[in-house]
């Protein structure tokens, strides 16, 4: 077994479909894709891309601990009580435990997550 796992971005595998849950709908209708790459054994370790369409919904990361780099599309994230940050292809980022937020997706935004319950 190996211990690298390898993906091609024009070649992914069949995605998990979803959507913000209802009572975290801020606007429109925003659509999700999630394409789960890897995960460690117990599965609290996990990596994949996520694609979103765009509508708006709250965030809430509670225990979760989430690296995130934008691959493409544009879209907001304000924090509770802080600025909007207008985020893009190239950006990085860290989502902490705790943090919540509205996520707001301006153009079909496709993220690249690495996350830690």
């Amino acid at each position: 077994m190996s211990l690298l796992t390898f993906f091609a971005l024009d070649d992914l595998p069949e995605p998990r479909h979803g959507a913000p849950l209802p009572e975290r709908l801020v606007e429109g209708a925003p659509k999700f894709r999630t394409w789960d790459l890897a995960q460690n054994a117990d599965g609290t370790v996990t990596a994949g891309i996520w694609e979103a369409t765009p509508g708006a919904y709250r965030s809430i990361k509670g225990a979760t601990w989430e690296f995130c780099s934008i691959l493409s599309g544009v879209s907001e994230l304000i924090e509770d009580g802080q600025p909007a940050r207008r985020i893009g292809p190239g950006d990085s980022f860290v989502m902490h435990p705790g943090f919540e937020g509205t996520w707001r997706v301006i153009e079909t935004t496709r993220k690249l997550w690495v996350s830690k319950d």
